[in-house]
């Protein structure tokens, strides 16, 4: 009885961030919308950046990301978790959407197959970082850094709330319904076989048992 009432608070919890973080995204969508059409009038178009402004912007980006090696490997290792590792891992899961995106978006009417694909994979991979961070038998130090920066990183730049928010209100009619309804069930199946298998089979625990610092 007392595994039921858990499984039942846990179904309700979820739900209700579910519902309310998307509630929240669209409504802040809104929000900047109204809030451009009054602006605008008063600001003039930006124009195109020339190419030299691109070239410049490019190298910077790339500057930016080649100094997040030595950052991760020379700073003190108890801030690997926190923020390094996941400096080090942002850039490669931000490249996969973008990919993802431009091959898969237009091949679909529907739904946004690209994006889908981006979140849907990003929960699969938050899905299996966090039961390997909570083996029975626990990982390095390292090893439990790195899979925190790649959650942190990898799968937060590869997964996307807002742009999930913003093709929704793009969507007509039923497909906005649609791909919803799909990109949240396929999410809690991925995690319900991934994460809900290595729990019940009590080979992994829910909290973490690996630690970030070295002895």
């Amino acid at each position: 009885m007392t595994a039921f009432y858990s499984l039942r608070r846990q179904l309700v919890d979820g739900l209700t961030k579910t519902w309310v973080t998307l509630a929240l995204s669209l409504a802040s969508l809104r929000f900047g919308i109204y809030a451009c059409e009054i602006a605008m009038p008063y600001f003039p178009a930006p124009r195109p950046p020339t190419k030299n402004m691109r070239y410049t912007l490019t190298v910077l980006a790339i500057l930016s990301y080649a100094a997040t090696f030595p950052a991760y490997f020379f700073l003190p290792s108890n801030v690997r978790h926190q923020a390094t590792a996941a400096l080090l891992f942002s850039y490669p899961g931000t490249l996969t959407r973008y990919l993802l995106s431009i091959s898969l978006n237009p091949r679909m009417k529907t739904l946004p197959l690209g994006t889908f694909m981006a979140n849907s994979i990003g929960t699969a991979l938050l899905g299996l970082f966090h039961v390997l961070q909570g083996l029975s038998s626990p990982v390095s130090p390292n090893t439990c850094s790195v899979l925190q920066g790649l959650g942190d990183g990898y799968c937060g730049c590869l997964t996307t709330i807002s742009t999930f928010v913003a093709e929704i209100v793009t969507l007509e009619g039923w497909k906005a319904s649609l791909y919803t309804t799909v990109s949240w069930v396929t999410g809690q199946l991925l995690l319900l076989v991934i994460m809900g298998s290595s729990f019940w089979a009590g080979h992994v625990k829910e909290q973490a048992t690996c630690s970030f610092q070295t002895s």
